[in-house]
């Protein structure tokens, strides 16, 4: 094996439609590496298997405890990939991971813990008749059976549009049973402009590259799913896709904006900013939906930049009306006689709990 062998990571939710998609990465130089999750919530362990072109080669289980099993993952996998890598026997590794690992802290992490491996591709398997109703629900994956761990409280929403955020190829499996296949893309281009789509076949096969792509770029990567809000994210709209940026130099009464969570939110499958509550004056809080749930969450101070201090969110929707919700979000703002005469620290914070 050569000093950096390359690799693809293959990510999302379906096992059955990444299948084929993973047999497609394999050739006579690959080695893969799956780690499955289905015995994760009887008997708390991932199943893992290696297998190249010409068969199985090992297995094994990952225990994992009650904490981050996405940590213990990674922490896990370090060893097996380092293994693979000493036996000098392959120059490109396919780690297809389990449906609610994310790709990002996966990558992250093995681009510092394994330096002999270069990754070259992160790909996303999508299914095109669930896609918008798993962008657009608030189902946690808890009660899907897919959480990694007790901790995992994300929804079914916030990782699929992770997975989608930071693939470099999304793979749009089951096109032919989609009435709408063109607002599918135009949507995954919404949500990633990076990301290359690739339609699968009837069987399921992709029809163009998903591995040794070359495509992956981590600044880029990194830049991207890192990013709040910014006039760059925005796409022209099209197919009944419409990504819009609000802004306002104005802070936001926290108790209207709590209240108006369920209508922000509502017709926005993924959003993303930094708000400036008017009771945190110096604090810059991050803003994050996904289908119908929300969150915010502590960013740093306001004198930690070189902003003022703003509102401003990234919201992408089918069938958005923007007029509505910037008139939703301009009614969550200060009046002009509240910036005048509130005493703001002494607002009411529904917020509380989480920041």
């Amino acid at each position: 094996m050569t000093a950096h062998t390359t690799l693809s990571l293959l990510v999302g939710l379906s096992t059955t439609l990444r299948e084929p998609v993973l047999h497609a990465m394999v050739d006579a130089t690959t080695v893969a590496v799956v780690v499955d999750q289905d015995e994760l919530p009887r008997r708390g362990v991932l199943s893992w298997r290696v297998f190249e072109a010409s068969g199985p080669i090992d297995s094994g289980e990952f225990t994992v405890g009650d904490d981050c099993g996405a940590c213990q993952l990674i922490e896990s996998l370090v060893p097996l990939l380092e293994t693979l890598v000493a036996r000098a026997h392959w120059d490109h590794v396919v780690l297809a991971a389990p449906p609610a690992m994310e790709a990002r802290p996966l990558v992250s992490a093995l681009v510092g813990a394994v330096p002999e491996l270069t990754v070259d591709t992160v790909t996303c398997v999508v299914d095109a008749v669930l896609l918008v109703e798993q962008l657009s629900g608030d189902e946690l994956l808890d009660e899907r059976g897919l959480a990694l761990g007790p901790p995992d409280r994300r929804n079914v929403a916030e990782l699929t549009a992770r997975q989608i955020e930071y693939a470099d190829v999304c793979v749009l499996a089951n096109a032919h049973r989609s009435a709408a296949p063109a607002r599918l893309h135009n949507l995954l281009g919404h949500l990633n402009p990076r990301t290359t789509v690739v339609t699968a076949d009837v069987g399921g096969l992709p029809t163009g590259p998903v591995a040794r792509t070359g495509l992956f770029d981590y600044q880029a990567a990194e830049a991207w799913a890192g990013e709040l809000a910014a006039s760059d994210r925005l796409q022209p709209s099209g197919d009944g896709v419409t990504t819009v940026l609000w802004r306002s130099t104005r802070p936001m009464h926290p108790a209207r904006l709590n209240d108006a969570l369920e209508d922000i939110v509502n017709g926005v499958v993924r959003s993303r900013g930094v708000v400036w509550l008017a009771n945190r004056p110096t604090q810059r809080v991050r803003w994050e939906s996904a289908g119908y749930s929300a969150s915010l969450g502590m960013l740093g101070e306001w004198s930690d930049t070189e902003h003022l201090a703003e509102c401003s969110v990234v919201a992408t929707g089918m069938g958005l009306d923007p007029a509505r919700l910037q008139a939703i979000l301009d009614a969550c703002l200060l009046t002009e006689s509240e910036l005048a005469s509130l005493n703001w620290q002494d607002l009411d914070d529904p917020f509380a709990g989480v920041l």
